[in-house]
């Protein structure tokens, strides 16, 4: 997986906005992998002066994952057609943390395991320094754009 080497942004790949944009920074991506970075704030969903729930791990894998797929939909269409998000399901999730500090910076990688037309699996992982936070696969479906649809 190589480092970023084009000027894109989160908000280019990434459909989320506001509050639930966590992603901090784009460390990589390729066709089949990416990566990035969060520091948790007070202002994410799940979370509170204490800290954040382990919950928001696995929103963190499915935007990371966003990255590379996101990029690719980029590739084949023109950043005016109309780009239409995922929806993500969760196969599993293995959480091993009960409360992530606010201020913590959370390194994230996920890779496509599987694709068959608008479905892939995604394996995710977690981690706080050197600790593996969490395993996530997550599974995934695109809608098709409107002008493919009315097509049929």
């Amino acid at each position: 997986m190589s480092s970023l080497s084009s000027p894109v942004t989160i908000e280019t790949l990434v459909p989320h906005r506001g509050p639930m944009l966590l992603l901090s920074e784009i460390i990589a991506f390729d066709e089949q992998r990416a990566a990035a970075k969060a520091v948790v704030a007070e202002s994410w969903p799940l979370t509170t002066r204490t800290g954040a729930d382990p919950l928001v791990l696995i929103e963190l894998v499915a935007q990371t994952a966003a990255l590379n797929n996101g990029w690719m939909i980029l590739q084949r269409r023109s950043a005016n057609q109309d780009h239409r998000g995922w929806i993500v399901g969760v196969k599993s999730a293995r959480l091993f943390i009960d409360r992530i500090a606010i201020g913590t910076t959370i390194t994230i990688e996920s890779r496509n395991q599987f694709e068959y037309d608008n479905f892939r699996e995604i394996r995710g992982e977690v981690k706080i320094g050197d600790r593996v936070a969490a395993e996530v696969v997550l599974q995934l479906v695109q809608a098709e754009p409107m002008e493919k649809k009315s097509k049929g």
